[in-house]
């Protein structure tokens, strides 16, 4: 079974030479969502009393651009021996093929009720309101951002998660 070392190394790997969107390397953001939907998930299992296992999340959390931002597909993922329950919260993650409002693919990870979706969409979330990856003109992106973060945690809430 692959470890946290693995998924690391996967991200690593299949975002090598990507810059995100404040101009980093892209596993900087991967490393800040996984560490953040980590400490959510124990908080979810620990305070909560919740069944998620936080490893798993940070697993996902590493591999949650991979599907969307490089050649790599779910099949890959499997291949590497990533338990089939990583592969799915990773391709909920994923934005789909067809265009789709960014409201409507929180609408469909919200409705899909995978709480390690959500508290990883929540931790991305938060990491692209950092003022860093917005740029100064993008009032709309920090609107849309915010938005979406208070729906996710209204969501996790009805899940009984109690964190921030």
């Amino acid at each position: 079974m692959p470890t946290i070392f693995d998924a690391h190394t996967f991200a690593l790997t299949a975002h090598a030479g990507q810059l995100d969107k404040g101009g980093e390397p892209c596993m900087r953001h991967l490393e800040r969502v996984a560490n953040a939907a980590q400490a959510r998930a124990g908080h979810a299992r620990l305070i909560d009393g919740l069944e998620i296992d936080p490893m798993r999340v940070m697993q996902a959390a590493l591999l949650h651009d991979v599907l969307e931002d490089t050649p790599r597909t779910a099949a890959d993922l499997r291949a590497a021996g990533f338990e089939a329950d990583i592969v799915e919260t990773v391709t909920l993650l994923t934005k789909p093929v067809s265009r789709t409002a960014y409201s409507e693919r929180i609408s469909a990870l919200i409705a899909a009720g995978n709480l390690a979706a959500l508290l990883i969409k929540m931790s991305d979330t938060e990491d692209n309101l950092c003022p860093t990856r917005i740029p100064p003109n993008a009032a709309f992106l920090r609107e849309r951002y915010a938005t979406a973060f208070e729906r996710l945690k209204a969501a996790a809430a009805a899940s009984g998660y109690t964190g921030r």
